[in-house]
């Protein structure tokens, strides 16, 4: 790196929603910022979650000094079990953002022990040839922050995720001062979120959502269930205050939020009233009508409370035909179908449904194009870079900059594994370093790739034929019948006759075999796969997953 230079790798949240995770790095050492998570789209069968490659960082893991992390969303924290055996290094971060984030590392036995420093908008603190001044920000979350950091290249400004809401629920978080403090002394760059760049106006007030449901609150005489995100303490206060309004009991279920209710309420972050709280067993004791229900379950997770709920599988809870069920979040892009067929299921049963685009029971919690714009005339950056985003937002934000006069040289879009080195005399772009996604399957991390992948998406389209073959370890001479188990290619019952001509086919095959492909079992099982998917191709035309299994006796 050149002298008096400061690098920033992108590891994740360009060109994507989620893994958000930035290097910045100078000859003190590198700190990350944010290391989040992704959800898998449908194409990712059986993967729990995506996470940054960090390959980069765990080769320079002696430089690492610290995690900074803007807020406590799994976009932004959800990956750190995963990385931070590998590159361990303190954590500093608001307060309610380290309780969650100690919450999620209790369920990891292999997480090493690091400091926690607890960081507080106004309070700047130094690491490393970084200087850090935190800035409070109005987020769907409580203690989000953006991030002023004096380099020795400039300042550095990172928005974080953020709107600008006039009227939030608690504390008003206004940026605006504290950029325009820097924008008056000189940002030498800006990175700025990018999820609602592409909507015009002004993102709606979190007062919105809540008042729409406490009018819900008041116009509903069953029992209301509602499904929100599990970290979005503003909101489950509001619907702590719609219970105490119209005098209802609140029932909490699903892993994710009874553990965030927890945490927020031993820091203070969530008032509930004595009593209030009823555990999941007490249902049967109280009137419907004096009921609230707050799940897990808003994105149609197939094992969420809501969910089980709705298939009449939990233990405690049942859906009834007079029950409004609220979702008030939002469809996260890739979980639409999920929601829609659960919704589905709940109108099937007789209760009723409010959502996003029949209600305003959710808002966002990013700015739209005029905030945008509001916060660029405030920070006056010589760079901009809009992050937090795929290509179609992040160029979206682009334009809107260069509407505000901006030279469009001074943009740069990022892609994951991008190095921008800066110095006093400019910004270019340096060698990438390696990068991607880490699948998350289980207890496995990196062990799916795309062999896998296609494999589960062969299985899941056509099925799979095990072929059994038993021979003789002295002649090579099939000692058996072969035997075939299939799962999802046919039903057997009513294809014995296919089954039986593949049988007969597979057995030719055997026959047609040369001798030096019997010899050689890896080739001969792959020479049986590729010539048995061909006859079933043109049988059926379907391509099934054909194992072979050849065994010696």
């Amino acid at each position: 790196m050149p002298e008096g230079a400061v690098a920033l790798t992108f590891l994740g949240g360009v060109g994507e929603f989620g893994k958000n995770m930035l290097l910045l790095e100078d000859d003190s050492g590198i700190v990350a910022v944010d290391c989040g998570q992704a959800f898998p789209d449908d194409t990712l069968l059986g993967v729990d979650s995506v996470i940054p490659e960090t390959t980069y960082l765990e080769a320079h893991a002696d430089r690492l000094l610290a995690y900074v992390l803007t807020h406590c969303h799994e976009d932004h924290i959800g990956a750190l079990p995963y990385v931070l055996p590998k590159a361990p290094a303190p954590l500093y971060g608001s307060r309610l953002t380290l309780g969650f984030i100690d919450g999620k590392l209790r369920e990891y036995s292999e997480t090493p022990v690091v400091e926690r420093v607890e960081i507080k908008a106004g309070r700047k603190f130094s690491i490393g040839g970084f200087v850090f001044d935190p800035v409070a920000v109005s987020h769907s979350t409580a203690d989000s922050l953006a991030l002023a950091v004096s380099t020795r290249a400039g300042v550095i400004l990172h928005t974080g995720d953020f709107k600008l809401d006039p009227t939030p629920v608690g504390r008003l978080h206004d940026p605006l001062p504290r950029l325009r403090y820097y924008g008056k002394r000189g940002v030498r760059l800006m990175l700025s979120d990018s999820t609602n760049a592409e909507f015009a106006g002004h993102s709606q007030s979190e007062t919105v959502a809540q008042d729409a449901i406490l009018e819900a609150f008041r116009g509903t005489r069953g029992r209301i269930i509602l499904t929100t995100f599990a970290s979005h303490i503003h909101r489950i206060q509001g619907v702590v205050d719609a219970c105490e309004d119209t005098g209802r009991s609140l029932v909490v279920s699903g892993r994710s939020v009874e553990q965030n209710v927890r945490i927020a309420r031993e820091l203070g972050y969530l008032r509930i009233p004595s009593g209030m709280l009823v555990p999941p067993k007490d249902l049967g004791d109280l009137p419907s009508g004096r009921l609230t229900l707050l799940v897990s379950g808003s994105q149609g997770e197939p094992l969420s409370a809501l969910a089980r709920i709705v298939e009449g599988e939990h233990k405690h809870i049942k859906l009834e035909a007079d029950d409004l069920v609220i979702f008030s979040a939002r469809m996260i892009p890739g979980n639409e179908v999920a929601i829609g067929r659960l919704i589905d299921r709940i109108l099937l049963h007789g209760a009723r449904v409010l959502y996003e685009s029949v209600a305003q029971v959710h808002v966002s919690g990013h700015a739209y194009a005029d905030e945008l714009a509001e916060v660029m005339r405030a920070a006056k950056p010589e760079y901009f870079i809009p992050v937090h985003g795929e290509y179609r937002q992040l160029y979206a934000h682009k334009r809107l900059v260069e509407s505000l006069g901006m030279d469009e040289r001074k943009i740069l879009i990022p892609h994951v594994g991008a190095r921008l080195l800066m110095d006093a005399e400019g910004a270019w772009w340096g060698e990438p370093v390696p990068a991607g996604r880490i699948l998350v399957d289980g207890k496995g991390v990196g062990d799916v790739g795309p062999i896998v992948l296609r494999d589960r998406r062969t299985m899941a389209d056509d099925g799979i034929l095990v072929i059994i073959v038993a021979v003789s370890r002295q002649t090579g001479e099939v000692l058996r019948e072969v035997e075939l188990v299939t799962r999802g290619l046919v039903y057997i019952d009513e294809n014995e006759a296919f089954l039986g001509e593949v049988a007969a086919r597979v057995h030719e095959l055997i026959e047609e075999a040369e001798p030096e492909v019997r010899e050689d079992r890896e080739l001969f099982a792959d020479w049986l796969r590729r010539k048995t998917r061909r006859f079933i191709q043109k049988k059926l035309e379907r391509r099934p997953l054909v194992v072979p299994v050849i065994y010696e006796l």
